[in-house]
C-alpha cells in the first residue's frame, strides 16, 4: 500500500450498536487517494472489538486495529493523541469516534481539495446534524454560519461548537503543541 494521504482516527468504547455505522462511513468514502483507517478499541466490555475485527479482517490492508487491554481513558490518557496520532503516516487526519459516522462519500476529497488548494488554512469542519436515538428527531450543528467565517484553534477549544467527526486537520498537532498552546 502507498503512503496515505489521510489517516482516519477513530476512538471507540462499547459502541456496538454503533460502530458498525462508522466503519461503513470510513469505507465509503470516494477519494483520489490511499487512505487508512486507524481504530483504537479501548477495551469495551460488549462486542465492539469483535465488530471491529470482522472489519479488519475484511480490509487488512486499509484498517489498523490497536486493542487495548486495559482502558486506557480511566488511566488518565488520552487514547486519541497518545494511542492513534503517533500511528498516523498521512499528510491529513480525520477523526470520527465510534458512535458518529459520516454520510457523505466525498467528505474527505472536499476537505483535502480545499486545503491542498489552501496551504495557509490548517483544518477544515462543516455543519453535522445530531440524531438523538431515543425520540429519532434530528437538529443542526453549527449551521446559520456565514461561509466566509474564520475560526481558530481558541474558538473550537472554547466554544466546543464544531463536532469532532466534521474536522479533517493537517498532520501537525501533537499533544505537546496543544497543551503549550492553552498554557501561553
Amino acid at each position: 500500500m502507498s503512503k496515505p494521504l489521510v489517516s482516519i482516527c477513530c476512538i471507540t468504547y462499547n459502541h456496538e450498536n454503533y460502530i458498525a455505522q462508522a466503519i461503513e462511513g470510513f469505507l465509503m468514502q470516494k477519494t483520489t487517494f490511499p487512505l487508512e483507517i486507524i481504530i483504537c478499541e479501548d477495551a469495551s466490555t460488549d462486542n465492539t472489538a469483535k465488530i471491529i475485527q470482522k472489519y479488519a479482517d475484511k480490509h487488512p490492508n486499509l484498517i489498523i486495529p490497536l486493542f487495548q487491554k486495559t482502558n486506557q481513558y480511566s488511566q488518565g490518557i488520552s487514547p486519541g493523541f497518545e494511542i492513534v496520532m503517533p500511528k498516523c503516516k498521512g499528510e491529513y487526519i480525520a477523526f470520527c469516534e465510534g458512535d458518529d459516522y459520516w454520510i457523505d462519500p466525498y467528505k474527505l476529497q472536499k476537505q483535502v481539495d480545499f486545503l491542498e488548494a489552501n496551504p495557509e488554512y490548517t483544518f477544515t469542519f462543516h455543519d453535522y446534524e445530531i440524531l438523538y436515538e431515543n425520540s429519532g428527531s434530528k437538529s443542526l450543528g453549527v449551521g446559520n454560519r456565514k461561509i466566509d467565517d474564520l475560526v481558530d484553534l481558541e474558538s473550537i477549544i472554547l466554544k466546543k461548537n464544531i463536532a469532532t467527526a466534521s474536522i479533517l486537520h493537517r498532520n501537525i498537532l501533537t499533544k505537546q503543541v496543544l497543551l503549550d498552546w492553552i498554557l501561553i
